[in-house]
């Protein structure tokens, strides 16, 4: 069998990325696995995506090949159609396009709530029937997308290092990570960062601080300098392209879990669509005190597992009482990372496998 996949985003390596790479390995030890690769990731090399996404993610991507494909934008639509029918399945992390696709089975992904309909016109009919399934991230993101896109579908929770993380001698860290993306700023690392300057400044942290990780490109420079300015004289620290194993160290280490993507917003897109980092940090036996929308109350059970919040008042309280009862934190550290385990890589690999029974 051979299996062809292709996410035109390789490069951002964010959640969307992870859960494709993953399907790759997954696969690489009983079939043929092509990643495909267009004009654009063709200028990066296949050789040096393969490592990155490797070392990213850490994941073993040894027998999977990169190959280049008549696919993207600028692609030729007969060498496409040629091309993909020497393919059995091909996995598509789609951005709202879609092509027709002629490989014998067709499987979207979709990891973000998409509007816009494909089928309203023939040529979209036309495209959307030669797709047989979609897979959704979470219940949250199929519930904001599946009128638009009229296919069968199931739900396939993200791959989570579960057993790689493990919880370590903790230590007065509260933790929050996510891009540093200074165009969307949707992770709003600043809203963390003024939550706990008062929380500092109430006199109830007492040597605690605030770690903020997460990945940042060039362009996103100019919004780690202001974050910076804004933490100044508190005790934060800004870990920006953080290596996978420090990662899980910080995690293991780290006693609280910050989450606030979602918070003011009513844009469904804007919200966070599953929320692979809180699952990693509740496997490290951090407590999730998290944003109440979008994919994260689908992962933390309210008042067992985690904590979720409405208003940045309740960030505070929810926080200053974990923080004054130790016996409680133990207590949701040990239940966050039993819930964990539901989203574990092997979870994901036996989901995926099944896809062919």
């Amino acid at each position: 069998m051979r299996v062809a996949i292709y996410s035109p985003y390789l490069d951002t390596f964010g959640g969307g990325e992870k859960y494709m790479m993953t399907i790759a390995e997954s696969l690489s030890s009983l079939q043929r696995v092509d990643v495909l690769l267009d004009k654009h990731l063709r200028s990066l090399g296949g050789d040096y995506l393969k490592k990155e996404l490797s070392k990213r993610f850490d994941l073993d991507l040894n027998k999977v090949s990169f190959i280049k494909g008549p696919i993207g934008e600028g692609s030729s639509f007969l060498a496409r159609l040629a091309f993909l029918k020497h393919y059995d399945v091909l996995f598509y992390l789609t951005d709202g396009s879609i092509f027709l696709s002629t490989s014998k089975r067709n499987i979207l992904h979709i990891q973000s709530p998409l509007a816009g309909q494909p089928a309203k016109n023939f040529w979209g009919k036309l495209k959307l029937k030669s797709w047989n399934l979609i897979i959704y991230n979470s219940n949250f993101t199929k519930k904001h997308s599946e009128t638009n896109w009229p296919l069968s579908s199931e739900v396939i929770y993200p791959p989570v290092d579960t057993d790689k993380i493990k919880p370590l001698k903790k230590k007065k860290y509260i933790l929050s990570v996510g891009r540093f993306f200074g165009y969307l700023k949707d992770k709003k690392q600043n809203l963390l960062i003024k939550t706990f300057r008062e929380l500092h400044k109430e006199n109830n942290l007492k040597d605690w601080s605030l770690q903020l990780a997460g990945a940042a490109s060039k362009g996103d420079e100019s919004y780690l300098r202001e974050l910076k300015n804004l933490a100044a004289q508190l005790p934060v620290n800004f870990y920006p392209n953080i290596d996978y194993d420090s990662l899980v160290k910080l995690y293991g280490e780290s006693s609280i879990y910050w989450h606030a993507s979602g918070f003011s917003e009513d844009d469904p897109t804007k919200m966070e669509h599953f929320g692979i980092t809180t699952v990693e940090a509740m496997a490290g036996g951090c407590v999730p005190v998290v944003f109440n929308g979008g994919g994260q109350i689908e992962i933390i059970g309210r008042g067992t597992s985690g904590m979720l919040w409405d208003t940045p008042e309740q960030l505070k309280e929810y926080t200053v009482k974990l923080i004054k009862n130790s016996g409680l934190m133990k207590k949701m550290g040990k239940a966050a990372i039993q819930s964990a385990r539901q989203f574990s890589k092997d979870k994901f690999r036996d989901k995926i496998l099944k896809l062919w029974k």
